[in-house]
């Protein structure tokens, strides 16, 4: 994933990977990833942060691994 934005919502997050807003916040919450500074009440996720929830995503079978992502490649 190509990343231009420096900064993202929870939600543009789930919307990028297209899994559910709870898994995003999820992370957060466990202490997984490092809770962020919030503005207005929302999280202000920086690029930086998202190699760290991706690999927590797939770690937890919440986002494919790259090897099945090849795999379903081929397929098309």
């Amino acid at each position: 994933v190509r990343v231009m934005q420096s900064c993202f919502t929870t939600r543009e997050l789930a919307e990028l990977f297209h899994v559910e807003v709870w898994r995003i916040q999820r992370l957060f919450e466990t202490g997984a990833v490092e809770e962020p500074p919030r503005f207005a009440g929302k999280r202000v996720i920086s690029a930086d942060q998202i190699p760290s929830i991706i690999s927590n995503l797939r770690s937890r079978g919440w986002l494919p691994s790259r090897r099945k992502e090849a795999e379903d490649d081929q397929r098309r």
